[in-house]
């Protein structure tokens, strides 16, 4: 019985974490969904609130003169800081170990009255309403930058998960500057490295455009701007130069933001940083002069290679943080854009190989596409590797579709028109499936199915109503559409018109202008006329250059060229010339053959 007991309560061990965690899963989804994002973001205004607060977590005793230290008496580095950067330098008595007095020393009346200053300072920075204006103050920066987000409509993430990214790089910037603030108050006692400068030359390493760099290679400039200004203000709390340092961090983050826009190539990080680290020189002699500090070749130069440093600190903290957020909230930048359009990879390999009717098609819709994004200020590297993907459904079946059919005969005359209505939609949930398989992102997948919407398969409808109608029967035109949805982006609606006018002008006898402007005006107002817009935000002026510029495309890749002669195939009316002459020769050597 006893050996049954310890198994039963081992079992029960070993099931406790995942019980708990369910538990506490199932709890948590109880909570309102408004509730939840209002904790969420009260934990991080909090956290934030720590970081950048000096709140310490002991309390030196009131001790008297006589009296034993309980303890290690140890200087905090950021008072130490603040009396530099009070007085110009750090006091003899702080210099080197910053530790007063072991555990077990006796307090002497000459150390008194600086445990004394070490003690007051600490029951400040405990004081409740400084703590609680702090809160207030980073929960009013957290609002406006909630509202950012919700104003930057970016198209790689949705808002609240934008907010999501921004207020977590604001909550780690500032861990990040509040270690470094430490660590260069630590650094700064040293004898060793003293000679090279002060606390507040070694505070200009710390890497405070990084939550700019990394915000805006993510989401974008505007977000980035207004986290990378709260991020800096935010500095003034924990730096000991308040305004110096708050001038530093922001030029450092404006420089970020704006010496890099897309994040196209590996070296846009290294473009910037090294942008940074060019302004953090200037700006390091500009903090020198706003805090009055004494001027020395040494700590001229020690300021010049701690802004360098923090330069660098960047791009390795912005390059270690990218891929991170990539990840966990499933962000589409422009780098793995350019990744997924690499004719190397595996699924656009294949569709070169097996379906090349159907790649060259996606490859011309993409070319169309992505000039009508740049256009109306669309994503045109999202449209162009959402057009490279959007058909790959067709893989499952190339046979089935007429570009890779070459001149063969077409399976599709011999198949009742709602089988093949049938067979053609399916690629739509093929190419899901394959993508999904692939792990594509998910801004990717919705291209597949959003580039048909819920539009009629038109050529098998009217085959299968005319058949109808000559049986006395109805057909039902619900059969004959995809199963959508309907495009809900601008990138989306994009392809949509680039596919189907692509593939009309590629249908025409004679590309002329005119015909190609007649047929791509038609295609648009047929979708228009079909409700296929009504769940996307593209406007009526945004559609409007969408048609110009496919239309001036085009145009332009069906042009006319002039002929080369000798190159040329020879007409109808030359090959009837030919063999009229090759005829007269025949009958000329048959007739000297019979007079010899």
């Amino acid at each position: 019985m006893k050996k049954k007991n310890q198994l039963s309560w081992l079992m029960r061990l070993q099931r406790l974490p995942q019980s708990a965690a369910q538990w506490i899963s199932t709890q948590y989804r109880r909570i309102p969904q408004k509730a939840r994002f209002l904790i969420a973001s009260f934990i991080f205004a909090a956290l934030t609130t720590l970081f950048a607060s000096h709140f310490p977590l002991t309390v030196v005793p009131a001790y008297r003169s006589g009296e034993v230290a309980v303890t290690d008496i140890v200087v905090p580095a950021d008072l130490i800081a603040r009396i530099e950067a009070r007085i110009g330098s750090t006091p003899v008595r702080l210099s080197g170990n910053p530790v007063l007095l072991h555990a077990g020393e006796i307090i002497t009346a000459d150390k008194l009255p600086l445990i004394e200053t070490i003690r007051n300072y600490q029951l400040a920075q405990r004081n409740p309403k400084r703590l609680l204006g702090l809160l207030a103050l980073v929960s009013l920066m957290f609002f406006a930058l909630y509202k950012s987000a919700l104003a930057s409509q970016s198209s790689r993430l949705g808002p609240r998960t934008a907010f999501w990214v921004a207020s977590s790089a604001l909550m780690i910037q500032t861990f990040i500057v509040r270690i470094g603030m430490f660590g260069a108050s630590v650094l700064g006692t040293r004898p060793e490295a003293m000679q090279f400068g002060g606390i507040f030359e070694f505070g200009f390493a710390i890497p405070f455009a990084a939550c700019a760099l990394v915000l805006s290679l993510l989401i974008g400039s505007q977000a980035a701007l207004v986290a990378g200004l709260m991020s800096a203000i935010l500095v003034g709390f924990t730096a000991p130069s308040g305004m110096a340092f708050v001038a530093f961090a922001m030029g450092g983050s404006v420089t970020a933001i704006y010496s890099v826009q897309r994040y196209k190539t590996r070296n846009g990080i290294i473009i910037a940083s090294t942008a940074v680290g060019c302004v953090n020189v200037l700006m390091g002699l500009a903090a020198i002069l706003i805090a009055e500090q004494t001027w020395s070749w040494q700590r001229i130069l020690g300021g010049v290679m701690a802004g360098l440093v923090g330069a660098v600190l960047t791009a390795g903290a912005a390059s270690f943080a990218i891929p991170v957020y990539e990840s966990a909230f499933d962000i589409l930048t422009d780098m793995k854009l350019l990744e997924l359009s690499n004719a190397d990879n595996p699924l656009l390999q294949q569709l070169a190989i097996r379906t090349p009717g159907t790649n060259h098609h996606s490859f011309m819709v993409a070319v169309l596409a992505e000039a009508a994004a740049k256009a109306i200020g669309a994503n045109a590297l999202l449209a162009r590797t959402g057009c490279l993907y959007h058909d790959i459904g067709k893989l499952s079946a190339p046979n089935m579709y007429i570009e890779n059919q070459k001149g063969g005969p077409n399976p599709h005359d011999t198949r009742p028109a709602i089988s093949s209505a049938k067979i053609i939609a399916s690629h739509v949930s093929q190419g899901i499936e394959m993508a999904r398989e692939a792990n594509l992102p998910s801004q990717i997948i919705d291209f597949i199915p959003q580039h048909h919407g819920t539009r009629v398969l038109a050529y098998f409808y009217h085959k299968a109503k005319a058949q109808a109608e000559a049986r006395g029967e109805l057909v039902n035109i619900e059969d004959f559409r995809y199963p959508g949805p309907k495009p809900q982006t601008r990138e989306a609606v994009i392809l949509m018109l680039a596919d189907g006018a692509e593939a009309a002008v590629r249908s025409l006898d004679e590309q002329t202008p005119e015909n190609i402007q007649a047929i791509v005006k038609k295609i648009a107002d047929t979708v228009v006329s079909d409700g296929q817009l009504d769940e996307s935000n593209v406007t009526m002026r945004e559609l409007t250059m969408i048609r110009e510029c496919l239309i001036n495309t085009l145009i332009n890749v069906y042009h006319d060229r002039i002929s080369y002669p000798g190159f040329n195939p020879p007409s109808e009316g030359e090959k009837a010339d030919e063999a009229e002459k090759q005829l007269q020769s025949a009958e000329l050597s048959s007739s000297a053959v019979a007079g010899q």
